[in-house]
């Protein structure tokens, strides 16, 4: 009755260490280096980590062997430990680095298990459902069905060998498989935890990009990528880029005239628009909501092209100014729209130098409003001719 007793406390001290091994290999995985050669050892840890559990299960398992004296009892308690390790890194891993690894050491083990004169078989078995696991990992994991019968097809070719090595088995197979199964079911609910984890983190991360009403990206996203923009531009003179912002005329106007609702609903279509217009631009562009009713868009990798810019910025300022929205009492109204733009100049101390300019271009615009102003260079819509700046 001790033995049992024994065997039962170990298996779930090795579930506590193995769930440990199973956290550790998923932290190391998306974990975000920053430094490059971290980046690049990252595999070599995933499979430090593996080799070194392995060895500590087996150590374990030897040590136990002689403390009991019992040849029979070699490998069995541990030994599904070991093969859900090699099971999980493959599933996990996906590389060739780690199957390679993995291959060599289970060449070593199906080699010095004794009493096994005709492993090579086995052994190619075993290989076969590796290069499975290696191969076909993503799709085992996320389905149940696929994945704990392959648990157990994984394990038979390891557990015939060692059935082989022992002459039987003393703990009884329905002990055996039950617990290798009862492993694997852990194994893959940490993964589905882990899995679900990092899908919501990734969501919270995504929605705190966002602008809750408009759907476009919000001052901080709009400020890391001006701060990238930027950056890029100084590394390479080549990546100019161009940075337009945009305030609805008198809105606060519509909001004390027809409410907060219709006011909604003036942002939504602007933001619509803009990003409608964006998709047709040579340029790839990014588009911010940047405040109440101000919005901006990047233009990345721009050519310096003054008469493009008076394009690009007459045509977003006349697809706003299209816009018809109605009321709820049926009375329909249109908006207009100041306009500011500037490009990036290699004299920029500051990533904020470009908004700055901008922004006051805005500020020129919104003086008499319905206007936009193109690197000092006012069209002024409602009197419809060109200003330049002093």
């Amino acid at each position: 009755m001790l033995d049992w007793e024994i065997r039962i406390v170990t298996f779930i001290t090795n579930t506590l260490v193995l769930i440990g091994y199973a956290m550790l290999f998923n932290w190391l995985q998306a974990a975000k280096f920053h430094r490059p050669r971290q980046k690049k050892l990252r595999m070599v840890y995933l499979i430090g980590i593996t080799v070194a559990f392995l060895l500590l299960f087996h150590v374990a398992s030897i040590l136990s062997m002689r403390q009991a004296g019992n040849k029979a009892g070699f490998g069995w308690t541990y030994i599904n430990f070991q093969i859900s390790t090699v099971m999980f890194a493959l599933l996990k891993a996906r590389s060739w680095k780690t199957f390679n690894c993995l291959a060599l050491l289970m060449i070593i083990w199906f080699w010095w298990l004794p009493d096994v004169s005709n492993w090579l078989p086995l052994y190619v078995v075993s290989l076969a459902l590796m290069l499975v696991a290696k191969q076909f990992g993503a799709q085992i994991v996320k389905q149940p069905l696929y994945y704990f019968p392959f648990s157990l097809v994984f394990a038979l070719p390891i557990f015939t060998m060692n059935a082989i090595s022992l002459g039987g088995i003393n703990v009884g197979w329905l002990w055996q498989l039950g617990t290798c199964l009862v492993i694997n079911v852990i194994l893959w609910m940490v993964q589905y935890f882990e899995l679900r984890y990092t899908k919501t983190q990734a969501k919270l991360r995504q929605e705190a990009r966002r602008d809750d009403l408009t759907g476009l990206y919000n001052f901080r996203v709009f400020n890391e990528d001006l701060q990238t923009a930027y950056q890029n531009f100084h590394t390479d003179p080549k990546r100019g880029y161009a940075l337009y912002t945009l305030d609805i005329d008198h809105f606060k106007q519509i909001n004390d005239q027809y409410g907060h609702l219709v006011g909604n609903d003036v942002l939504q279509q602007v933001a619509q628009t803009l990003k409608q217009l964006m998709t047709n631009l040579e340029y790839a562009s990014k588009t911010y909501r940047t405040g109440g009713e101000e919005f901006s868009f990047l233009l990345l990798d721009a050519a310096a092209n003054f008469e493009r810019a008076i394009e690009i910025s007459k045509r977003v300022h006349d697809a706003l100014g299209a816009l018809r929205f109605t009321t709820d009492e049926g009375e329909t109204f249109q908006i207009t729209v100041s306009l500011g733009q500037d490009r990036s100049i290699l004299d920029d101390k500051n990533y904020l130098d470009i908004y700055n300019r901008a922004d006051k271009y805005l500020y020129d615009s919104k003086q008499s409003r319905n206007a936009i102003t193109v690197r000092g260079v006012i069209f002024d819509f409602t009197q419809q001719h060109r200003v330049t700046l002093k």
